[in-house]
C-alpha cells in the first residue's frame, strides 16, 4: 500500500525508517486480533485512505491491517472496478487499459466509494464530491484538465486556456485544504515558480514544510532547497543538510547527492571543514555521474571539468578537462567552453535556477579560492546568472592577472583587446595574452598568435603566428588547431602544405568546431 503522494516514503529502501515505523507501530497499535469487525467496520478506508495512519506504520502492519478487513474486500473491489470503466470512457485510460493520470490507491478508494453504477462519463458526479470536501476528486480534476492542456497543439484559443489554469488552481488548492498532499505538493510548486500565480517563496515555504513534517522526501528535498537558497527563509546550510539528511534517511538517493554536492564545494573553499581539492572533486564526480537533478548535475560536471582542466585534486589533462565543459552546455546551463575559457563575446543572458545557483556558489567561495573568484567575474561579465558589470568583471581579472593567474591573464587580454569593462588598448592586451601564453596557457598562446598575425599591439609576424598557434594546438586547443590548419592552407608563416592542412582542421572539428568543419567541407574533406 503507498500513501498518496507518488514518492512516499517505502520501509524496503530504508532500513531505519522501517525500524522507526515498526517501533511506533508496535507502541501505539493495539493487537490487531482484539478487533472487532462488526464495531470496527471503517477500518479499511480509514488505511487506504488516511495518508498520516499509513505513515505512522509500515507495510507488514498495513498487510495484516488489511487481510482482517477480508470482509469489505469484494465491495471495494466492485467499486474500484465501475470507477476503472468510468475512467475508460472519460478516455482517461492508456489503450493497454492503464491510466494515463497517476493515482495512488488511496486516491482510487477515496473516488471509488462515490462512483454509481450505472455512470456516464460526464464529470458532474466528480464535481459533486470535489465541492463537498473530496480532496481526490479535485486533485484528479486538476489532473484532467492539465492533461487536456498538455495534449493541445496549437494556442488558438488563449481565454479558454486561462480559464482552465484557473480552474486546475481553485481544484488544487481545494484538494490541498483537503490535506491531500499530492495537491500540496503541486500547489508549493505553483507558488515557488510562478505558475498559475505570482511566485510566493512564503506560501510554497509553508505548503513543503507541512508536508516535510510529514515525512514526504521530495517535500524534505524542497524545504532543503530553500534553507541552501534563502529564499523564503534566512540562508541556512545546517538546516538545509538537516533535511536533506531527513529524506536520504528514508532512501531518497536525491537527497543523499544534495548533500554530496554541498560537501563537495566546502571541501573546495574550506567552508567549516579543512580544505581538500580531493574531497571537492570526489564529491562533485558523484553528483555528477549519479544525479539526475538539472539544477546541481550541471554544475558539478563544469567543475569536474575545472579540476582536470587545472590538475586540482588530480592529474592535470586540460584537454579532457575542456572536453567535459564543453560536451556540459545545455540550455539549462550553457555555459560551456566558449562562454567560460575561450571569452566568448556573446553573452548568456541566463537566469534560470542552475546559472543563479552556480553564481551564489562562487561568490560563497570568492574570498577564499581564486577560481571561485573567476567564475564569479565570468559570471558577472556573461550575465550567467547574474546582472552584468562588465567593469566589475574586468576590475577582477585585472587582479587575479596580477596574482599571476593565466586564465584571469587571457581573460583581461580579452578586455583590452576588445574594448570590454576597459579602454581598448591593443599593446596591453599583447603584454596580458604573452604572460598567460609563457605559463601554457592555450586560449593565451592562441590569442598573442593572433596578436602577431593581425599585428595587434606588436608587430606583424606570421612566422611567429604560426609557431604560437602550434604551441596551442599541440595542447589539443581546438581553436589552435584550426588556426593552425589555416596557416598551412593558406601558407602563412609556413610552407603551404594542404595535407598537414585537413590533418590540423580534423582534429579541430573532432572537437566540434565549426568553423574546422567548414574548412575541410570547402577541401572536401568532411566527413
Amino acid at each position: 500500500m503507498a500513501s498518496m503522494i507518488e514518492s512516499a516514503p517505502t520501509t524496503e529502501s530504508s532500513p531505519t525508517h522501517q525500524a522507526q515505523a515498526e517501533t511506533r507501530a508496535t507502541s501505539s497499535m493495539p493487537d490487531i486480533t482484539q478487533f472487532s469487525l462488526e464495531h470496527s467496520p471503517d477500518i479499511f478506508t480509514i488505511i487506504c485512505c488516511n495518508d498520516s495512519f499509513q505513515l505512522a506504520l509500515d507495510h507488514s502492519t498495513i498487510k495484516a491491517l488489511l487481510r482482517v478487513c477480508r470482509h469489505v474486500q469484494p465491495l471495494l473491489s466492485s467499486k474500484v472496478a465501475r470507477f476503472h470503466s468510468w475512467c475508460q470512457n472519460a478516455g482517461l485510460c492508456n489503450p493497454d487499459g492503464q491510466m494515463r493520470i497517476g493515482l495512488t490507491p488511496s486516491d482510487l478508494i477515496a473516488i471509488s466509494l462515490h462512483c454509481d453504477d450505472p455512470v456516464t462519463a460526464d464529470r458532474s458526479w466528480l464535481e459533486d464530491q470535489a465541492d463537498m470536501g473530496n480532496g481526490a476528486a479535485s486533485y484528479l480534476l486538476a489532473r484532467m484538465l492539465q492533461s487536456e492542456i498538455d495534449s493541445q497543439t496549437d494556442d488558438d484559443d488563449e481565454p479558454e486556456e486561462y480559464t482552465n489554469r484557473q480552474q486546475i488552481f481553485h481544484h488544487l488548492e481545494s484538494a490541498a485544504q483537503a490535506q491531500h498532499p499530492m495537491a500540496q505538493f503541486r500547489l508549493a510548486e505553483c507558488y515557488r515558480n510562478g505558475v498559475m500565480v505570482d511566485k510566493d517563496h512564503t506560501k510554497a515555504v509553508e505548503l513543503y514544510r507541512n508536508l516535510a513534517d510529514r515525512g514526504i522526501p521530495r517535500a524534505q528535498i524542497a524545504l532543503g532547497q530553500y534553507f541552501e537558497n534563502g529564499e523564503g527563509v534566512e540562508q541556512d546550510y545546517n538546516n538545509a543538510i538537516e533535511w536533506y539528511s531527513k529524506a536520504a534517511d528514508q532512501g531518497s538517493e536525491d537527497g543523499r547527492l544534495h548533500i554530496v554536492f554541498l560537501r563537495g564545494w566546502f571541501s573546495f573553499v574550506g567552508h567549516n571543514v579543512e580544505q581538500s581539492d580531493v574531497a571537492a572533486l570526489n564529491h562533485w564526480q558523484e553528483v555528477s555521474t549519479k544525479s539526475t537533478d538539472p539544477v546541481i548535475k550541471p554544475i558539478a560536471t563544469h567543475m569536474v571539468g575545472w579540476m582536470h582542466y587545472l590538475g586540482r585534486g588530480t592529474v592535470r589533462d586540460e584537454p579532457m578537462g575542456t572536453k567535459i565543459i564543453r560536451e556540459n552546455k545545455s540550455d539549462e546551463f550553457p555555459l560551456g567552453e566558449g562562454e567560460c575559457l575561450a571569452a566568448n563575446w556573446a553573452p548568456i543572458k541566463s537566469d534560470l535556477p542552475a546559472p543563479r545557483k552556480f553564481f551564489e556558489l562562487c561568490q560563497l567561495g570568492s574570498e577564499r579560492d581564486w577560481l571561485c573568484r573567476h567564475l564569479m567575474a565570468v559570471c558577472v561579465f556573461q550575465e550567467f546568472g547574474a546582472t552584468n558589470d562588465r567593469e566589475k568583471a574586468a576590475g577582477i581579472f585585472e587582479q587575479l592577472a596580477n596574482d599571476g593567474h593565466s586564465d584571469s591573464q587571457f581573460w583581461i587580454g580579452e578586455c583590452y583587446q576588445y574594448g570590454r569593462g576597459v579602454s581598448q588598448d591593443h599593446k596591453t592586451a599583447f603584454e596580458r595574452f604573452s604572460k598567460s601564453a609563457n605559463q601554457g596557457n592555450s586560449y593565451g598562446q592562441w590569442s598573442v598568435g593572433f596578436c602577431y598575425y593581425w599585428g595587434w599591439g606588436v608587430t606583424e609576424d606570421r612566422t611567429k603566428a604560426a609557431e604560437w598557434f602550434r604551441k596551442s594546438a599541440e595542447q589539443g586547443n581546438r581553436d589552435g588547431q584550426n588556426a593552425l590548419g589555416d596557416c598551412y592552407d593558406n601558407g602563412w608563416g609556413v610552407p603551404r602544405d594542404i595535407d598537414t592542412a585537413v590533418f590540423w582542421y580534423r582534429k579541430s572539428a573532432e572537437n566540434g568546431n565549426n568553423p574546422a568543419i567548414i574548412n575541410l567541407e570547402g577541401l572536401g574533406k568532411w566527413p
